[in-house]
């Protein structure tokens, strides 16, 4: 088919798919008006969506982490702090840092923690992470051509193909706050926040997100001996736009939210709450790109090369969510029905993605801490149990950023059982590999005399192009002396059947 000049003739390809490790280390040291360790219960990590800088052949990627420290001082009572740090990694960009519209994106995954207590007041912290890093540049599709002065006298076949485009990473901050009612003369112990998105949906430059902020509040009920700690949820619901210059309402997308920094103030009867947002939106699309399959030059011989390039495609982006329930036998996680779950903080870790049938299958594990009361004592219990989601499409190259919004632990006849809410962001792409002209080289052909018309009976499998190639005759030019249609001379009935061919 000739190359429709209306269409763009540049494809975004994938540079770069690799994950690096990572290790992020801090120390702490609390005030003085805190109490001191006695027992570290837990140290939890989240980090906050970082920024990023392209420069000096690397991607320099830059952030907050926010700690959540649970443990017992020396009057067994329960305390919590949140410090926060900075944390910072850098991935190399081997080369792609320079080619135009050159995109690079990355975040840290949890992979373990390790704490240390050093001091009465004195803590160290160690995180072990991955980066998965991914980016994209733009490359011309159309040929270098050499000697040749005027390229319109070139026939080109041309082709269509649809490839995909990551418009960009749009971030926004928010705030929200309320006031909770709660008893008196409570002690408020820790705060924490997830962000529930079931909803992400594509603007014209913007991504309208629609969803609530979770908050738990672990609180303590001052003056009672021996007062056992105890939870109190709230949902905050909110409706926010991400700026995300380039996007168009048909564009898919997907947006993910993280809780940052939340103040918490106990008063009389309630306790006033103001928690940070960071909100990150993701969008692609798809678009058809004009390629050149073949060329030639009428009186002339070209020395063409082709290359064959991977074009990765559009398998969409959504975000979705699930509710499951997950269990496994007391005895098969180390502990006894003699424990009292006093709170439950998860996260989802996807191990497998495979097609199951008619769909596709995300398995994993809930991944458990819990917050026990067990003879007299706090203590902290770790917990696996299995699950597995079900989509109605997917594929290896998948990207799955799945969070826990909220999860519940209860212990009944010998079985642990957690039922949560996930968050799913969903991003998909395919594969496909596309062989395009590259480069051609003409030189000017000798002049041999042939027939005023003459007469050529094709080959099986030829076709209106090669006919016209081989003779150096314009498609459109051999088309009209044949009565056939030039429009698509690469089709395979491009000759209509035709036992014969007039030459011009």
């Amino acid at each position: 088919m000739e190359q429709n000049k209306g269409k763009a003739s540049r494809i975004q390809v994938e540079t770069m798919d690799k994950t690096f490790p990572l290790e992020v280390t801090a120390e702490f040291v609390l005030p003085d008006y805190y109490s001191e360790i006695s027992r570290l219960l837990w140290v939890r990590p989240t980090f906050l969506p970082p920024e990023r800088f392209m420069g000096g052949g690397k991607a320099e990627f830059s952030g907050r982490v926010i700690y959540e420290v649970l443990y017992t001082g020396p009057d067994g009572a329960l305390y919590g702090t949140s410090p926060e740090e900075g944390y910072a990694f850098s991935i190399p960009l081997e080369g792609f840092a320079d080619m135009e519209g050159a995109q690079v994106f990355a975040a840290p995954v949890i992979d373990a923690v390790i704490s240390r207590v050093t001091g009465p007041r004195k803590l160290s912290v160690r995180c072990r992470l991955h980066a998965r890093g991914y980016g994209y540049a733009e490359k011309e599709t159309e040929p270098r051509f050499t000697g040749i002065d005027e390229q319109a006298q070139l026939c080109r076949l041309g082709d269509t193909v649809c490839a995909g485009r990551v418009i960009g990473e749009g971030r926004e901050e928010a705030e929200l706050s309320d006031c909770i009612k709660t008893a008196e003369n409570v002690r408020l112990i820790c705060a924490r926040g997830s962000v529930f998105l079931p909803e992400a949906v594509a603007a014209s430059d913007e991504v309208r997100c629609r969803g609530e902020l979770l908050l738990t509040l672990l609180l303590c009920r001052e003056g009672e001996e021996d007062a056992v700690p105890f939870t109190l949820t709230q949902r905050i619901p909110f409706e926010k736009a991400i700026p995300l210059e380039g996007v168009c309402p048909h564009h898919h997308v997907c947006a993910t939210g993280t809780v940052g920094k939340i103040d918490a103030t106990v008063q009389e009867g309630e306790i006033a709450v103001c928690a940070q947002l960071a909100l990150c939106a993701m969008a692609q699309c798809e678009e058809e790109t004009v390629i050149c399959r073949d060329v030639f030059l009428p009186g002339a011989d070209a020395e063409c090369r082709f290359t064959r390039q991977a074009v990765w495609q559009d398998g969409g982006c959504c975000n979705r969510n699930f509710s499951i329930s997950a269990q496994s036998p007391l005895g098969d996680l180390g502990f006894g029905e003699d424990c009292e779950i006093l709170d439950c903080v998860a996260e989802a870790e996807i191990a497998e993605k495979c097609q199951d049938g008619a769909r596709f299958s995300l398995s994993g594990k809930l991944q458990c801490h819990l917050l026990c009361h067990r003879a007299g004592e706090l203590c902290a219990q770790d917990a696996a149990l299995p699950f597995r989601l079900f989509l109605e499409s997917g594929g290896e190259k998948m990207d799955v950023d799945c969070r826990v919004a909220s999860c519940r632990a209860t212990i009944s006849a010998g079985k642990l059982r957690a039922d949560a809410e996930l968050q799913l962001a969903l991003r998909d792409e395919r594969h496909t590999a596309v062989e395009m002209l590259r480069e051609a080289s003409f030189t000017p052909r000798e002049s041999t005399p042939r027939a005023a018309i003459e007469l050529y009976y094709p080959a099986p499998g030829e076709r209106l192009w090669d006919v016209a190639k081989r003779y150096g005759i314009p498609p459109q030019v051999l088309g009209d002396a044949n009565a056939l249609d030039a429009d698509a001379p690469a089709a395979d009935d491009s000759l209509g059947g035709k036992k014969f061919l007039i030459i011009p």
